[in-house]
């Protein structure tokens, strides 16, 4: 029986990282109705902890003996630098992958995998779980229906205190594990090159350990990317501020789309047009598992009916480009 004969509730997932984002995509996959559900981390406190909120999924001691259980699908949370590797060997045991964001920390592999991928046929998606989020893609919608005329500037900006949010990070954020340090937010980095539709032309940047918080990697960066048709974004991101802000601007020829979305629970949309001379303002409810359970549930369904899927390989590169080309000139 093939993948598009089957209903996506009954196939089977293995998921690869029990952190916190894996805890969160097994609580979604369940939710969805995924009840073949198979989990590995090399830390078995992490095991314990995602089993006791998803008590149906079944631990492996080692990747590859999950793998020998031939999962349809592989859902790869892992640290980035173990994405590709880990991508590849699924796949060559048959397997879907579906691959956290950013889909690498560099570019080793990525061509060996896009060939594969190309080669085999089988599904691959990076989890660009923003592109998901109800009020960016309202925002969207307004931009595409030339509410604010052309593009010319995007301005994002995240900061959080990150001692507070994660009490592990001086273990967590680690030159080996996560070498880019704030730049590892690169939802609002992809978020721009998304809106801007575009290929970036050159990147500027200021990088490195502004803060108190004790970290060996970079705590804050500020990129400047210019596209190749008058279009620029700037892009904020640090682990230092003491109330957590998320601001997403998009600054066209006849207006503004202003995305405030700090609380996951809610997101403001603010708009000004030129010929209404006023700002319109929308207030959308929200719930942090949404954008990861729409996601999920495209590429479930990319998988079973054999669909196509809308955020692979080379979109994901693009963010890396920029991260890469970041630090380089930093």
């Amino acid at each position: 029986m093939g993948d598009r004969d089957r209903s996506w509730h009954d196939l089977s997932v293995l998921i690869a990282g029990c952190g916190s984002i894996g805890k969160r995509h097994a609580r979604v996959l369940s939710q969805l109705g995924v009840k073949d559900l198979r989990v590995f981390d090399p830390q078995t406190s992490q095991v314990e902890q995602l089993m006791d909120q998803t008590p149906h999924a079944k631990p492996f001691v080692s990747f590859e003996s999950g793998l020998s259980t031939k999962p349809d699908c592989v859902w790869i949370l892992t640290p980035p630098r173990l994405h590709v590797p880990l991508a590849i060997k699924a796949i060559n045991a048959g397997c879907h992958v579906f691959c956290e964001k950013p889909i690498s920390d560099r570019l080793d592999g990525l061509d060996d995998l896009t060939k594969l991928v190309e080669k085999t046929g089988k599904k691959f998606m990076v989890g660009l779980c923003f592109r998901f989020h109800e009020g960016l893609l309202r925002a969207k919608q307004w931009l595409d229906e030339g509410e604010i005329g052309r593009l010319i500037a995007v301005r994002a900006m995240v900061g959080e205190p990150f001692d507070e949010i994660r009490p592990d990070y001086q273990q967590v954020y680690t030159a080996e594990n996560f070498p880019w340090g704030a730049l590892d937010l690169t939802h609002d980095i992809d978020l721009a090159i998304w809106v801007a539709g575009q290929n970036v032309k050159q990147v500027h940047s200021v990088i490195g350990t502004y803060g108190d918080i004790k970290v060996d990697t970079p705590d804050l960066a500020q990129l400047l990317i210019e596209f190749d048709d008058r279009c620029t974004a700037s892009v904020h991101l640090d682990f230092l501020q003491r109330l957590r802000r998320r601001q997403f601007e998009m600054i066209g020829t006849k207006g503004v789309i202003l995305v405030e979305f700090s609380q996951w629970e809610q997101c403001v949309l603010s708009l000004w047009n030129n010929a209404t001379r006023q700002w319109c303002h929308e207030i959308i409810a929200t719930d942090r598992d949404d954008m990861f359970c729409d996601e999920d549930r495209q590429f479930l369904e990319a998988v079973a009916c054999d669909g196509l899927i809308q955020y692979g390989i080379e979109e994901a590169y693009k963010s890396v480009r920029v991260v890469l080309d970041a630090l380089h000139h930093s």
